[in-house]
């Protein structure tokens, strides 16, 4: 194989901010950062609540079927951590989309795109994370009551920090897992 596609994946990579390139060393997987989880975390519990209320407001009873059925997709262990993880954010994608703000979905999918990777090294650390409350979500979405939709949303997001934190803190001294 030519270096050419070696190093046009590599800048893809690097773009993507899933790698490191340092001058005269080499190139390297890029470290997890507990401080910029948190930050990820805190982003989610800003979009996230609102999407699922306007979710609530405009997406029709079809709309609403079909993410009930997609949630289900989110706690099938069967399916393998990583097959349950692209799920996940499928899943919280999919209700940015039916709160109808492109801009909006876009942005839930750069953040879940991001938790996928921590996600991702949770299940390789042996404590991976399965949704609970999904079914949940779906059903409050479908009340319509904007401050129970938004106290579920930033719950489930709570949670799932609170787990991906504890798991990581707990296994720091790994290579590249660090704080900031």
């Amino acid at each position: 194989m030519s270096r050419t596609p070696i190093r046009e994946a590599m800048n893809a990579l690097r773009r993507e901010g899933l790698v490191v390139v340092i001058p005269r060393r080499g190139t390297f997987v890029k470290a997890v950062d507990i401080g910029e989880l948190q930050d990820t975390y805190r982003m989610r519990a800003l979009l996230e609540p609102e999407a699922a209320v306007l979710a609530s407001q405009r997406a029709t009873p079809a709309e609403l079927d079909a993410l009930a059925e997609l949630s289900g997709s989110t706690v099938r262990t069967e399916d393998g951590s990583a097959t349950m993880n692209e799920a996940n954010r499928l899943f919280h994608v999919r209700i940015a989309e039916l709160a109808r703000i492109p801009v909006m979905a876009q942005a839930i999918n750069a953040l879940h795109e991001e938790i996928e990777r921590f996600l991702n090294l949770q299940g390789a650390l042996g404590h991976p994370y399965t949704a609970t409350n999904h079914h949940r979500l779906v059903d409050i979405i479908r009340t319509e009551s904007a401050d129970e939709i938004r106290a579920v949303v930033r719950s489930g997001i709570e949670k799932a920090r609170v787990h991906m934190i504890e798991t990581l803190l707990a296994r720091s001294d790994l290579p590249g897992v660090g704080t900031h």
